[in-house]
This record gives structure tokens, C-alpha cells and sequence, in this order.
């Protein structure tokens, strides 16, 4: 009996990367969202979110929101209807919903906001809030 077509090394990589793919399915199954990465910067004027690429993103089911000091980016990923799911022989992509919520470390004006959404990329723009003075208030005394 003669084992030279035997390669114990590609049984391994198939076995890792079966493992690998049932790993990440079932994090994204169990989580029923897309982590979405973001950068948050300052320019003299505003504070700026930009979020990473989001392939696939259909643009009517985004909602971006300011409440308090925290911006919200929700929405969904959908996979494209045209491709039938047994035709696929990778599929590393993820689709689903997202959420991601950041705190804005600035006083902002969220009714002057500006959101664009160039090349995949989602850039909010929220113009920074004007510094209020502290008010002195003086104390009435009363004589008895």
C-alpha cells in the first residue's frame, strides 16, 4: 500500500480554513451586525466622522443621528439579489445590519450637520458649537 499522493499539509489547510469560515459566520450570527470602523477628527470648525468603506451599502437604509454628545450610524449591508447563493465559491464579505455609535468629544451644532457618502466612505461633518462665557450670578441678601 503506497501513500505517495497522500499530503497530510493539505488536508490541514482545508481543515483550518473550514474552521476558520464556521468561526466567523457564527460571530457574525451570533453579534446580527457588522462591526463598522471609524476615525473621529477635529478640524478648527468641526468635528468629523469618517466611517471605513461600507461595500454594498444601500443608502436609504442609513440613519445617522445625534443625541446628546453621541453620534449613531445605523444601517445595513445587503448582499446583491442577482447572485444566486449557490453560485458562490467564496464568500468572504459580510452582510447584515450596523451599528455604531461614537462620543463626539466637542459641543456641536447636530441641526448645521453635513453627511456625504463618496466612494463607499460616510463622512459627517458636524460644525463645532461656539463657547458660551461662563455667567456670574450675583446673590440678593436680604436684611432682617
Amino acid at each position: 500500500m503506497s501513500n505517495a499522493n497522500f499530503d497530510p499539509l493539505k488536508g490541514l489547510q482545508s481543515l483550518r480554513e473550514s474552521v476558520s469560515r464556521i468561526i466567523e459566520e457564527g460571530v457574525a450570527a451570533v453579534s446580527g451586525s457588522i462591526n463598522v470602523l471609524v476615525d473621529v477628527y477635529e478640524t478648527e470648525a468641526a468635528v468629523v466622522i469618517k466611517t471605513e468603506p461600507l461595500a454594498g451599502i444601500d443608502l436609504d437604509t442609513v440613519d445617522v443621528s445625534v443625541t446628546g454628545d453621541t453620534l449613531t450610524v445605523k444601517g445595513e449591508c445587503k448582499p446583491d439579489p442577482s447572485i444566486d447563493e449557490k453560485a458562490y465559491l467564496r464568500r468572504e464579505r459580510r452582510f447584515g445590519t450596523f451599528a455604531r455609535s461614537v462620543k463626539i468629544p466637542r459641543r456641536v451644532q447636530p441641526d448645521k450637520a453635513v453627511a456625504e457618502f463618496k466612494e463607499g466612505v460616510l463622512t459627517i461633518t458636524l460644525p463645532k458649537a461656539e463657547e458660551t462665557e461662563p455667567k456670574v450670578i450675583n446673590i440678593r441678601t436680604f436684611n432682617v
